[in-house]
């Protein structure tokens, strides 16, 4: 046998069917705070095969596999799926949705505004340009 560190969250029936084909599989329970950690890292995960699907049947299944993670979080923090759909409706009518694919290159903010505390604060993620 090869042995092969995994490390992660594994779906539930998942361990048995490996097993049922010759592996070894060692797991262990997670408390609450292990699974949300866990839970959130598979999320990235899934978020990452999303991006590297290269066609429509494996970015339907990678959706899906989100979707099923969003499924897990929702029930350990007890958040209904319409306090989601509401709040997703209520961002829509403030802020609106991403169909008119506005892709913004350069925000530019006045001095002590919203905008400039937001990217000042994340300045990885917003560089400054500097002219």
């Amino acid at each position: 046998m090869r042995k092969f560190i995994q490390n992660k969250l594994w779906r539930d029936k998942a361990p048995e069917l490996m097993e049922q084909m010759g592996s070894i599989i060692h797991c262990k329970n997670l408390n609450d705070a292990e699974y949300d950690q866990e839970l959130q890292k598979k999320l990235i995960e899934e978020i990452q095969e999303v991006v590297a699907s290269k066609n429509q049947n494996e970015l339907t299944e990678e959706l899906a596999d989100i979707f099923e993670v969003i499924d897990a979080l929702c029930i350990l923090h007890a958040i209904k799926k319409s306090e989601i759909f509401a709040m997703q409706e209520k961002k829509r009518q403030a802020r609106g949705g991403f169909f008119e694919r506005k892709f913004v290159t350069i925000a530019e903010h006045p001095e002590g505004s919203f905008g400039e505390r937001y990217c000042l604060a994340q300045p990885e993620k917003y560089p400054e340009v500097k002219e």
